[in-house]
């Protein structure tokens, strides 16, 4: 595998580590980590690293050994975070949902030589332990995948990569010195664990929003707390924009809202944007450490993610969108050359479809293998469930294709109403209007909530099991 070293990236990585230490020495009061109406300076997290990494050593656990941790957006999580990355400690990341049976797989392949399983800091030293130099090819975290290609793999992610990552944000968005990002969901997904890297590298605050999402008490927490930076996935971006009491307003602190994970439909992009939201779209992946294309605040409203961030370069082969540069992973946990998704000059295959306009900005269609073939015809269901998300009354889409015996497969959705009297003659009238005859769902089941991922993305595997016995011809 071919890596382009940038001159770009290089530079940053000589400026700053991922090291809560170092953070403390260069900005000790300045504050950390925020929740609960409570704030930690930079020295006070040192403190608590150190704690921890005591705990760590008592029990054997080297640098260089595997640990595996479940981490939560609370604060002990991120010590025990920034204690492993001090001590040059690969994390496996286990999510929070998994079942018993799938956290026993896990740990099995993953071959940790210890599971953090306390949710409390025990005391410890409180002083900065002597710590070896960790150099930048090691690994910094072993990250699953959503499983979008099949069952979930675990990405290794080295520090280098994540530095590299952070640069690239950095050099598209800024930094202020009051940024306060909002850490909305674990750090056991790349994004949540990029937010943590990214704050550390720049100084910055992170706001931990503890406990499972819910939209009354972030908007709360946005306001509160002064936050500037906030990440989502679409469905947590239409739950805020659907909250009440208190309504979601952009207030006078919020200057970005990067929506990734799945595809920003036009029709919500125009629902934040008119509620003055400052809504950017963002493309990434797990292999790639979260972001590869992310719209600049100039671009709000525009439509597509932007342009690559500086420093990683994509191209387009066969419709499939193909990234290279500093921020990609080093492999899959366990596999071998042969099994990995690179081409023979490096470029990662991402499994996903797009295009580059005139202009450079990335346009994402959806994964290659959800696409729809009916009588001949690519239908991508990301487009129609846009097309769906448009109409007066449709919270929410999602779009399968099932056998047909005719046609090979004909298209079919799910659909979530505000109301239970839902127009379906309007609905009809509409699609025979406004989308080609092979686009056009044959048959509609309404569901109360689409079924999700733990990525928070729409789980397409089981929207038909969802929709058994509720379709209806449209």
């Amino acid at each position: 595998m071919i890596r382009q070293d940038s001159g770009f990236i290089s530079k940053r990585l000589r400026m700053r580590e991922l090291s809560i230490f170092e953070a403390a020495r260069e900005e000790p009061a300045r504050d950390c980590v925020i929740s609960g109406g409570r704030s930690w300076s930079f020295a006070q997290m040192a403190e608590r690293a150190a704690s921890a990494i005591g705990v760590l050593r008592e029990r054997g656990i080297e640098s260089g050994q595997r640990v595996a941790v479940t981490p939560g957006a609370d604060l002990d999580s991120v010590t025990w975070l920034y204690a492993l990355f001090e001590l040059g400690c690969p994390a496996v990341l286990v999510h929070p949902r998994l079942t018993d049976r799938e956290r026993a797989r896990l740990l099995r392949s993953a071959e940790a030589a210890h599971l953090i399983s306390e949710t409390v800091i025990p005391p410890g030293p409180t002083s900065e332990p002597h710590v070896d130099p960790v150099p930048g090819d090691r690994t910094l975290a072993i990250v699953y995948t959503s499983g979008s290609r099949g069952i979930p793999r675990g990405a290794r992610l080295s520090r280098r990569a994540f530095v590299a990552s952070a640069a690239a944000h950095a050099d598209n968005l800024g930094w202020r010195s009051d940024d306060r990002w909002l850490l909305g969901m674990p750090p056991a997904h790349v994004g949540g664990l990029s937010i943590l890297t990214r704050c550390l590298s720049a100084r910055r605050s992170v706001v931990l929003s503890e406990g499972p999402f819910d939209a009354r008490k972030t908007v709360e927490t946005l306001a509160r707390e002064a936050v500037t930076l906030y990440s989502v996935v679409p469905t947590m971006l239409r739950r805020l924009l659907e909250a009440e009491d208190p309504v979601w307003s952009a207030g006078s602190t919020l200057r970005a809202v990067l929506v990734g994970g799945a595809p920003l439909s036009e029709t919500l992009r125009a629902r934040a944007r008119a509620r003055g939201i400052p809504v950017l779209a963002t493309y990434g992946c797990t292999e790639a450490c979260s972001q590869v294309a992310t719209q600049t605040l100039s671009e709000i409203g525009e439509p597509g993610c932007g342009s690559p961030l500086r420093g990683i370069e994509v191209r387009i082969k066969g419709g499939e969108i193909q990234i290279r540069g500093d921020v990609l992973m080093d492999g899959y946990l366990g596999a071998d050359e042969r099994d990995l998704p690179f081409t023979e000059d490096g470029w990662l295959r991402t499994g996903d479809s797009g295009r580059l306009n005139a202009a450079g900005k990335l346009l994402v269609e959806g994964r290659l293998d959800d696409r729809i073939v009916t009588g001949g015809e690519n239908v991508a269901p990301q487009e129609v469930e846009a097309w769906l998300e448009g109409v007066p009354g449709v919270t929410s889409a999602g779009v399968f294709g099932v056998p047909d015996e005719a046609w090979g497969q004909s298209v079919t959705a799910a659909i979530v109403v505000e109301h239970p009297g839902f127009d379906f003659d309007l609905l009809s009238a509409r699609l025979r209007n406004e989308l080609a005859p092979h686009k056009r769902p044959k048959e509609i089941a309404v569901l109360d909530a689409l079924p999700l991922n733990r990525s928070g993305k729409l789980d397409r595997a089981q929207l038909a099991a969802c929709c058994e016995g509720k379709l209806r011809r449209i």
